[in-house]
Order: structure tokens, then C-alpha cells, then sequence
């Protein structure tokens, strides 16, 4: 029997807050990932016959200690059927010696939304190997990314792999900022994570000729340092997050319908012949 998520939660840093998404700028809810995955679950429960409704916790800059820290005792208190973990981007830098204790938070994290009874979906994290300047990121990435999926396997939660999409080695699915999903890969991350809970349908995504590539010339670089790389280095400097004082953009579970955007039955669906004309008119 289909298990229909009614309640979903997401918990995590930049990348589950949607910041590079379309118009983030200008509305911070109905942008990201997590908001367009929670726009697919809304219609599947509504094709059941179920409200639906979601809350996004996180928040930008937010490191492992934070989202299994505050954001989960937040997320707790709600009592989801499905909750979303994307962390560790923000724990590249960690030192070596400090990695048990990492994993050890993660790993502790995770398990009390298991004992709460929630159904936990885990990302592994972000493979940064579209600018040859983020060869050491993508390093470190690895090993935060073994460190997730060593935790998954053991108490055998479902990894949400978007460290091997092959897409995002591309910059056109990339903000101007290059480290953070463009309009097209959160998309292409929804979609992932769509396929990992088997739903009905899918986000309709762009070709590759429809997506803007951003500039990355000689003016286009200086004016990604200037913008993006300089300001980066100093709130690292001074121990801040860009996310310090900010509140979560859906800090309650809320009624929620999603993103006016177009989808599409997944593939395995229409082959096997199990979606309804009903399901067909719908999408």
C-alpha cells in the first residue's frame, strides 16, 4: 500500500532554505528543493484525498551542530511523517581529529527521528567539481559525503544521493554564486528525491539550451569574487554565518499546496501502466 506523507519537514542549511532558486530574492517560501519536493508530496496526498502540510527550519550557513541541534529539537516537537536532513556543506573545514564527534552528532541526530517515529530521508552532500578552483572542496566533500552514508547504511535510512548527479558538474546548474543550486538544479535535486520515495509524478525540467550559463570570463569571475568569494572569507574571518539572526522562512507546519509549475507522470508509472486517466488529467 502507497504510504502518503501529510506532514513533511525539512531540516538543513542554504541548500534546503533555496537560496539560487528562481526567484528566492524575492519570497523565500515556494523556492528550493525541499519547497518543490514538498510540492510534489502536496499533490500526491491530494490526489489521496489528504491535506498536507510543511515546514522548512533551515537555515543558511547552519553547520551539522546547528541543524542536529536547534532545528532538530524544532522538528521534534512537530511530529512529521517525513523529515529531510541536508548538512555537512558547512562542515568541509572540519579538522580531521574532530570528524568522530562530527559523525557522532549526525549519527545521534539521526536516530532520534527514528525513535520519534519519523520517516528520515538523508542528503549526502554537494560534489563541487564545476570550478576547477573547488578541487579541494570536492575532496572534502567525499569525505563528508562517506561520513553521511556510513551513518545511512547503519541504521539504514534512505540517502538521497545528490553527490553523484552528474548534471551538477556543470555550471549552468548553478547560481551566479556557484555554490549554490541554479533554478534548474533544484529542480533536477526535487526530482532525486521524488524518485527516491517513488512518487507519481515529476517537476518538468529545462534542456540544456534553455538554462542560462553563467558568465565566467574574466569580468565575470572579478565580479564573482567581489560579490560572493570576498564576503565569504570575511564572515569566516569573524566566526559569523550569513544565517546568524535569521528565522527559519516556515517555522511551523503549514498548509501547504506548493509552486505553481508544471509535472510530468514519472516514467515508470506510465510504463507500467498504473496511473489512471484521472492521474493523467491531473498533471
Amino acid at each position: 500500500m502507497r504510504q502518503v506523507v501529510t506532514s513533511y519537514v525539512a531540516i538543513g542549511d542554504s541548500l534546503s532554505e533555496g537560496l539560487g532558486d528562481f526567484s528566492f530574492l524575492e519570497r523565500r517560501v515556494h523556492s528550493g528543493w525541499t519547497d518543490r519536493l514538498a510540492t510534489l508530496l502536496a499533490r500526491e496526498a491530494d490526489l489521496e484525498g489528504c491535506e498536507f502540510r510543511y515546514a522548512n527550519l533551515a537555515i543558511r550557513g547552519a553547520n551539522i551542530a546547528a541543524i542536529m541541534g536547534s532545528q532538530l529539537d524544532r522538528a521534534l516537537l512537530l511530529k512529521p511523517d517525513l523529515v529531510t536532513v541536508m548538512a555537512g556543506q558547512n562542515d568541509f573545514f572540519c579538522r580531521a581529529e574532530n570528524l568522530p564527534e562530527l559523525e557522532r552528532v549526525y549519527r545521534d541526530g539521526i536516530q532520534k527521528l527514528l525513535d520519534a517515529g519519523c520517516r528520515v530521508i538523508v542528503s549526502n552532500t554537494i560534489n563541487p567539481i564545476h570550478l576547477v578552483v573547488f578541487r579541494r572542496l570536492a575532496r572534502l566533500a567525499t569525505t563528508m559525503t562517506e561520513m553521511i552514508e556510513r551513518v545511512a547504511k547503519d541504521l539504514n535510512v534512505p540517502i538521497h544521493d545528490v553527490h553523484r548527479i552528474d548534471s551538477l558538474a556543470e555550471v549552468r546548474y548553478w547560481a551566479e554564486d556557484m555554490v549554490h543550486f541554479s533554478g534548474p538544479g533544484h529542480i533536477k535535486v526535487a526530482n532525486k528525491a521524488a524518485e527516491l520515495l517513488q512518487l507519481r509524478y515529476r517537476l518538468s525540467e529545462f534542456d540544456d539550451c534553455e538554462i542560462w550559463i553563467p558568465k565566467r570570463g574574466l569580468i565575470g569571475t572579478s565580479r564573482w569574487v567581489v560579490l560572493h568569494v570576498i564576503p565569504f572569507m570575511v564572515r569566516r574571518a569573524r566566526g559569523v554565518t550569513s544565517g546568524d539572526g535569521l528565522e527559519p522562512k516556515l517555522p511551523e507546519l503549514t498548509s501547504y499546496k506548493g509552486i505553481a509549475m508544471d509535472f510530468e507522470p514519472a516514467r515508470e508509472y506510465v510504463s507500467a501502466g498504473s496511473l489512471s486517466s484521472d492521474y493523467l488529467r491531473a498533471s
